[in-house]
């Protein structure tokens, strides 16, 4: 229950003020300020109003305001002043000093109780909405936490996603280098060409692929050929030229590994690793001019990933040396990927291949770990 003191030297008005405000409010009665004062000092809890009279003897309502402002404890307590004075210097006196309402006498016991229903109403309001902002605040605070905690938990999940991509990776290229060395070799070099092309792709405005997805595409190019992991040794490991059977088998490697991809892709809906390593397992055997396999794919419909690989590709192949072959010097491999833009090769791809020939020769010179 709220508590209001009413100060008034008139105990006429006191009494009218008590039995106005009694049942709903706990009323606190004083004819003397100075009685009055002392005694809202020493409490711990204080009323929720005060009713002050502005002309009783010795201190009047103007200075036992002033000093109740003084006090830290007592300068929040809404005060009405009440006044025999029916003037308007006087009332507007008592508002400028700080008072939330102006009551003349004598007293009116259902207008002294509806005024003072309004400032209590406002009182209940003011807390509620403090209420409301304290746990605004908690909620806050308690929503700040969880998004930190959120953040924390994507920052684990997206650790541990990468970590599962290179698991992947580390595990399909030890089979692959298992069943055939020279394609695990081969897969490395390509990656690390494709790097290199990337970049400078990604550098020239040519490529646009987020940045963070930069190291998860070198990655996923490792495992550009993974369908070869389904071709029969006795194709893989041939000395010499294919019969057109055995390249009908050996040219099924792209579908392999598609297929593969294919069936499990449901998992994860919109993956980029699975996204880029499908486009380079599937289509980089792909050619500009529509003649390639398994899709005969033209020009743009070409995925630029696989139109960039091709060319990494093709360059390792022929600079490195087989049981079948010798190894290309750099300048004719080279020469043959500018011959084939447009042709096999996109020529915007081969114009970057252009300018990093040379960083994918020094490449070349360096045996990857196995």
């Amino acid at each position: 229950m709220h508590s209001v003191m009413v100060i008034d030297d008139s105990m006429t008005e006191l009494v009218v003020a008590e039995k106005a405000l009694e049942g709903q409010y706990r009323v606190m009665l004083e004819q003397n300020g100075k009685h009055a004062l002392e005694y809202l000092k020493k409490q711990a809890r204080l009323p929720s109003l005060v009713l002050l009279d502005i002309d009783m003897p010795t201190i009047n309502g103007f200075e036992i305001f002033s000093q109740m402002k003084s006090i830290e404890k007592l300068r929040e307590i809404p005060v009405i002043f009440v006044s025999g004075a029916n003037d308007t210097a006087t009332e507007l006196e008592a508002y400028q000093l700080g008072a939330v309402d102006y009551v003349v006498k004598p007293f009116v016991a259902e207008i002294l109780k509806r005024k003072v229903n309004l400032h209590i109403g406002i009182l209940e309001d003011k807390r509620k909405l403090s209420s409301v902002n304290t746990t605004l605040q908690d909620y806050n605070e308690q929503l700040q936490d969880y998004n930190d905690e959120l953040q924390t938990k994507a920052s684990d999940a997206t650790q541990n996603v990468h970590q599962l991509e290179y698991f992947i990776v580390g595990i399909l290229g030890d089979l692959i280098t298992k069943k055939d060395g020279y394609t695990g070799i081969h897969c490395k070099r390509v990656s690390k060409f494709m790097e290199i092309l990337l970049r400078q792709m990604m550098k020239d405005g040519t490529a646009r692929y987020p940045i963070k997805d930069i190291e998860m595409i070198i990655m996923s190019a490792q495992l550009f050929d993974m369908g070869k992991i389904g071709i029969p040794d006795s194709i893989l490991e041939k000395v010499g030229k294919y019969t057109p059977e055995e390249y009908e088998v050996m040219k099924k490697h792209t579908v392999l590994a598609a297929d593969s991809i294919e069936k499990f892709a449901y998992l994860l809906p919109n993956n980029s690793f699975i996204t880029y390593t499908y486009q380079m397992a599937r289509s980089h055997h792909e050619q500009w001019c529509g003649r390639g396999y398994p899709d005969g794919l033209m020009g743009t419909n070409i995925p630029q990933l696989a139109r960039m690989i091709a060319i990494c590709d093709v360059y390792d192949a022929l600079v490195s040396k087989r049981t079948y072959k010798k190894a290309m010097p750099h300048e004719q491999a080279y020469s043959i990927i500018n011959q084939g833009a447009g042709v096999q090769f996109d020529p915007q791809v081969v114009a970057a291949f252009n300018k990093v020939h040379s960083d994918f020769y020094d490449s070349s010179l360096i045996d990857p770990v196995l």
